[in-house]
């Protein structure tokens, strides 16, 4: 029906043409070819890629997307055949416009009802949502706006809740200092890991200590990108109630409320100049580091944590960091010296009869980015456990990735979604001091769980009671419920998703 739609509210914008004279008629094709060049090159390309219709929320990824991986995502999947037809569409829109000639217009008096009925047929393409989607140009620039709002909503209602006091307390034993830690991770599928009895040994240093860790099974991602992960893993807002993003509070503020010294140390950069996205939500920290600047791997949050680990501050101290993980491009993501995986020196990709060299090359650049990846989580439980204190390290990613699992299609997609994209590692780590504090811990690795409520997850983990808190959301309490739907964008994981093969 997208077609159809485009095509009648197309022949209505060529008939307001009808009515316009000598200059009007260039200067109304002038507009409409400007106005329509970046969404219709931006959706013809994401559809030539990904075989996918772009629409509003793959709009706000744009959006929300910072310039260092804009140019990454350009080098990793826009080929010459992309950039040649768009340069095309240009050319070629600008001919027929140089081209144009004055003609005789009709008069407005005589055929008023054509314009009046155009006009309408363009405003309801504007006014109504289902048809503006199916409209590139239109749908482009309402989800602008609707990105921009709700930023600027966002901005209103932190600056109102600064004026609220919050009642939380901490349950934990106040005779030592707790130290918490949660670890972001970034495109990582439990596909590609050998903790989850991938054929490859990506995950050699975790493993090594698998009795240390509880390695969930079940745990499923509720959106494929990360900026619309992160608006749910911070906050409480759900599939049920997304407006909870500006409505109530962060995790950020939870944890400041209930007296902790809250960090947010990132590799991944999070600032945006509309205010709005998840970086706002890191800015709440007491203490911020922005690491992305310095473009280096993820190793560089290691001498950052033990800054963190060792200064002066004797309050409780949670401490997030953020990864760039798997993010494409893999080979971007770790050292030469992690480079083990390499299928022409001994190809074990064998078993899927569409795999070329180029997938291949492409499967092994993300295997070592995990293996990369285990270095890093590993090394992180390390510093915390040599502080012999009350602490627990939490690590999840945002999302998973598909690299050739079943088919010819390797990325994250908002539609269309796979298993591979939808499953990821949750994996909980504790010191022996911490688990003596808190036997009223439900561990059961194999329940069912969407990280869209871990902010209820995290509350259980560090004793905080407060009005909003609902237990049956976590999966660490012993009223945890199984919630009827797991979804991934806008997928029932459990009846949809979890059937494609």
């Amino acid at each position: 029906m997208a077609w159809l739609t485009c095509l009648i509210v197309g022949m209505a914008l060529c008939c307001i043409n009808l009515f316009l004279k000598k200059k009007g008629e260039k200067i109304y094709s002038g507009i409409l070819f400007l106005l329509s060049l970046a969404p219709n090159i931006i959706v013809w390309s994401y559809l030539y890629l990904s075989n996918l219709y772009m629409k509003q929320d793959m709009f706000w990824v744009i959006f929300g997307t910072n310039m260092s991986e804009s140019i990454e995502y350009f080098d990793h999947f826009i080929n010459w055949q992309a950039i040649f037809v768009s340069f095309l569409y240009v050319l070629v829109g600008i001919f027929l416009w140089i081209k144009i000639r004055s003609k005789h217009s009709l008069s407005i008096r005589k055929y008023w009802f054509i314009l009046l009925f155009s006009i309408s047929i363009v405003l309801l393409g504007i006014i109504l949502q289902h048809l503006a989607q199916a409209i590139p140009t239109f749908d482009f620039y309402k989800s602008g706006i609707q990105f921009v709002n709700e930023s600027r909503n966002f901005q209103k209602e932190k600056e109102r809740r600064k004026k609220l006091v919050m009642d939380i307390q901490c349950a934990l034993p106040d005779s030592t200092s707790h130290v918490f830690v949660v670890v972001l991770g970034e495109s990582t599928s439990t596909y590609h890991m050998s903790l989850y009895d991938y054929f490859r040994e990506t995950n050699p240093l975790l493993e090594a200590r698998k009795d240390e860790l509880e390695t969930y099974t079940d745990v499923v991602t509720p959106d494929t990108y990360t900026i619309g992960v992160m608006k749910k893993v911070l906050t409480f807002a759900d599939h049920e109630h997304p407006e909870y993003y500006t409505q109530k509070a962060s995790v950020v503020e939870l944890f400041n409320a209930a007296g902790f010294e809250t960090y947010w140390i990132s590799n991944q950069a999070f600032l945006s100049k509309f205010g709005g996205s998840y970086g706002a939500i890191a800015m709440e920290s007491k203490h911020v580091y922005d690491l992305s600047v310095l473009k280096k791997h993820d190793e560089i949050v290691l001498p950052y944590l033990d800054e963190v680990l060792n200064d002066s501050v004797t309050a409780n101290k949670i401490i997030f960091i953020h990864l760039m993980g798997s993010h494409h491009t893999y080979s971007y993501r770790y050292p030469s010296e992690f480079e083990q995986f390499n299928h022409a020196e001994r190809d074990d990709l064998t078993g899927k009869d569409f795999l070329n060299n180029r997938m291949k090359k492409t499967i092994d650049e993300y295997d070592n980015s995990v293996l990369y990846g285990d270095f890093i989580v590993n090394s992180i439980i390390d510093q915390v456990k040599d502080k012999n204190t009350s602490s627990f390290v939490l690590y999840f990613s945002d999302h998973g990735e598909e690299i050739y699992e079943t088919r010819d299609a390797q990325g994250h997609f908002m539609s269309n979604i796979y298993p591979c994209q939808s499953l990821i590692p949750f994996i909980l780590w504790q010191s022996e001091i911490y688990k003596e504090s808190n036997l009223d811990l439900v561990i059961d690795t194999s329940r069912p769980y969407s990280i869209e409520n871990v902010i209820h997850s995290l509350s259980t983990l560090s004793g905080l009671q407060y009005e909003n808190y609902q237990s049956e959301k976590s999966i660490f309490s012993t009223e945890y419920k199984v919630p009827e739907k797991r979804m991934v964008g806008k997928e029932d994981y459990d009846r949809e998703i979890i059937y494609k093969k």
